[in-house]
């Protein structure tokens, strides 16, 4: 509540005093004005960077940015990316800022980092099934998968787990590699994977127990280099939204809070453990002294009655297995979550401790753990090595005071001997009313605590920098006193410049119209000197043509060709800026049954001949008709001509409706395009192929594209070198549309 404070006085201080430093000049706030920067998210990186349902970039991550840069100042652009390419685009300047990326010594060159925010535990997911896979020993020699750039990749090779690494773009194709058979182990964050897997439906993978202490990766807000200005202030805006609370609001959101008043997924899980199975057990032997007394009771039908019995003991034998699975599931689950959990009986003697907790003490296995007293082994001193009674242990509160649970902070030692600092939650275990222990979680708040001493660090500055900002805003509110006349003269000068604002705004929309119809007028006039080249080149052709050698004859020719490839750009150009200029007529337009017209008229005879052409029927949509056909004969041209020298000459057009959208694609099986190049096919004169090989100016694509973004559609391609390529597009279409 101070801290929302605070900040509300220094924002209402900046507005006042940027209103008012013009009047008096001398006090600005610069550091005020909101800035745009653009940042990246992957869209497959749950839950902290990903798209929802409307492509719109979330996630635990994404949102602790947007937050963090909303209390700097800053506004936020968000594009989408695979994680090979945007942490380039970051190394490069292309964008400002990335919101998750993992603090590791390959990236220290390459990235500036905020404070961490979360960290994350490593883990090796495997097909079921898998039993030669029990350490991080055991990947030598396996073929393991992942994501290209990712902070795991780095790992792997880093640590030289394995000789054989395969990458992919995105973890969820390496999951469905690895679900289909393909490959030994994915290595991933073992959030993001249990996330990912249960996303994906997949049940066939499944993470193995052991823990990778040297895969635990501190997650940070990474910049350029350098950038030292955008660092600093994604750092204060961090320090904020901790201190507001706005934090775990948010994490809260995406992964529930650490703490519950409810009843959690953890305390669930603990019900089962302690209250539902011995439930069970005692309802099993209810059930067993039930059949002996009707034994006794059924004492004339002994025979009938001992088969019976035996049938109720095999049910408890069934019982006993699903007891036992149970068990293990309850064990699986334990051991996937962060945070470090600890069972101990009413003396304080460890009954049994997770895989987190294990990592965070230091510890390789549960043995050096359990049947030890847990004070002397992880409570026994404060940290100035004064001793730590038992008495005053907060941990064991559980067990006394009428077994209440018990939530506080406390200092706790390794195994090596170092101290920490941990939040813990005490819960009393309960037998028929009796307290038998007690289940204890903990996780290290060792950076939130040096966080927050960074935070009041911040605090006491923030409050200096307030009481002097008061003392200026109170001497600017005096000289505003003695300055009425001033600010009236100040306000009728505003309107004034406001006048001339607008009157600017209306000479530059003039001026792009002019320059539009000169744009349009220079196409025009290019063209008439070209013709003159053309005819007078023929006229020496047919005059001279006897007289010259061969090699001017080859000149005029080139004189020729490369005028009339000229004039075909020009003519271009004028299509593509009558097309911009274009008024959009909507009409309903049967799209099959344009396509279908558009290649009976543009394919040859012989083509009709050579090529097998599917078109599907309907449907109907709204668009502009002759802007429409426009794409299909451009659509239609690129596929005949690009697939003249294939072998296969087939042409598939197809739709489909998806999400509010008609998308049409056409297919052929011709020269195709390298992929790498895509994002280049619709810019104005681009081409992936050389004009000898196949002739064309670039300009068709972009002229498909300018009409499709006009009728607010989206194209796009996807191909291969000698393959064939798929171009579509997609048209909204309204609720009733066919």
């Amino acid at each position: 509540m101070i801290m929302n404070l605070i900040i509300k006085h220094l924002v209402s201080i900046g507005i006042l005093v940027s209103c008012f430093a013009e009047l008096t000049g001398e006090v600005t706030l610069n550091q005020w004005q909101r800035d745009t920067i653009v940042i990246a998210s992957e869209p497959d990186y749950p839950p902290y960077c990903m798209l929802d349902e409307n492509n719109e970039p979330v996630g635990f991550s994404v949102d602790l940015f947007r937050a963090s840069a909303d209390a700097a100042g800053l506004e936020v652009k968000i594009k989408i990316g695979v994680w090979s390419q945007i942490k380039e685009d970051l190394a490069h300047g292309r964008i400002d800022a990335l919101p998750l990326v993992g603090r590791t010594p390959e990236r220290e060159d390459l990235y500036d980092f905020t404070m961490p925010y979360i960290s994350l535990h490593g883990a090796v997911f495997v097909r079921k099934g898998t039993d030669d896979i029990n350490s991080v020993e055991d990947l030598k020699g396996k073929e393991i998968i992942v994501m290209r750039g990712d902070n795991a990749e780095e790992f792997v090779r880093r640590e030289k787990i394995s000789d054989h690494i395969i990458t992919t773009a995105t973890f969820e194709e390496a999951f469905r590699q690895l679900a289909a058979g393909e490959h030994d182990a994915v290595v991933i964050q073992r959030v993001v994977g249990l996330t990912l897997l249960d996303e994906l439906r997949i049940k066939s993978v499944v993470p193995l127990g052991f823990q990778i202490p040297q895969f635990r990766q501190d997650f940070c807000f990474a910049v350029k280099k350098g950038d030292e200005i955008l660092l600093e202030r994604l750092n204060e805006g961090l320090s904020i939204i901790i201190a507001n609370n706005a934090y775990e609001t948010i994490r809260n959101k995406w992964f529930g809070p650490v703490v519950h008043t409810g009843m959690s997924a953890r305390q669930v899980i603990r019900i089962i453990l302690f209250v539902i199975l011995p439930l069970v057990m005692i309802l099993i032997i209810l059930w067993i002294i039930f059949l002996r007394h009707e034994v006794v009771r059924r004492t004339a039908n002994l025979n009938l009655e001992i088969e019976h019995h035996q049938m109720t003991m095999a049910r408890l034998e069934d019982n006993q297995r699903t007891l036992k699975e149970s068990e293990e599931q309850i064990r699986l689950l334990l051991n996937s979550t962060a945070e470090g959990i600890f069972g101990i009986d009413n003396s304080g003697v460890c009954t049994f401790i997770n895989n987190s907790a294990l990592d965070i003490l230091g510890y390789l296995s549960p043995e050096e753990v359990t049947d030890s007293d847990v004070h002397k082994l992880i409570h026994h001193s404060h940290t100035d090595g004064s001793s730590f009674s038992k008495e005053d242990c907060l941990i064991f509160n559980a067990l006394r005071d009428g077994g209440k649970a018990y939530t506080d902070s406390e200092v706790l030692w390794k195994k090596d001997g170092s101290p920490f600092e941990a939040e813990y939650f005490s819960y009393p275990i309960r037998n028929e009313d009796k307290i038998t222990g007690a289940v204890v979680t903990f996780w290290d708040i060792t950076e939130r605590k040096k966080a927050e001493r960074e935070l009041l660090a911040l605090k006491n500055s923030l409050e200096q920098i307030i009481e002097e900002r008061t003392a200026e805003l109170n001497s600017q509110v005096q000289k505003l006193n003695r300055s009425q006349t001033a600010m009236l003269y100040l306000v009728e000068d505003l309107n004034s410049i406001s006048s001339e604002l607008k009157e600017e705004r209306r000479k530059l929309e003039y001026s792009n119209s002019e320059l539009e119809a000169f744009t349009y007028s220079v196409s025009h006039d290019l063209r008439a000197p070209l013709r003159a080249i053309d005819g007078f080149s023929k006229f020496l052709m047919e005059d001279y043509y006897e007289r010259l050698d061969d090699e001017g004859k080859r000149y005029i020719n080139t004189i020729r060709a490369n005028a009339s490839k000229m004039d075909q750009l020009i003519l271009d150009m004028l299509n593509l800026s009558r097309i911009s200029r274009a008024t959009i007529s909507m009409t309903e337009v049967d799209m099959g049954a344009i396509a279908e017209s558009i290649y009976m008229e543009i394919a040859t005879e012989e083509e009709k001949q050579q090529f097998e052409v599917s078109i599907e029927k309907g449907p109907v949509v709204k668009c502009d008709a002759a802007l429409i056909k426009q794409v299909w004969q451009n659509l239609i041209g690129n596929a005949l001509k690009y697939s003249s020298r294939s072998d296969l000459k087939r042409i598939e057009i197809g739709h489909r409706k998806e999400n509010g959208e008609v998308i049409w694609s056409i297919k052929d099986q011709g020269a195709g395009f390298n992929p790498e190049y895509k994002h280049k096919l619709f810019g104005v004169f681009q081409r992936l192929h050389r004009s000898d090989e196949f002739e064309g100016t670039g300009v068709g694509l972009a002229i498909i594209q300018r009409i499709i973004q006009r009728h607010g559609g989206r194209v796009w391609a996807e191909g291969e070198i000698n393959r064939g390529a798929t171009f579509s597009f997609a048209l909204r279409v309204e609720d009733g549309d066919s």
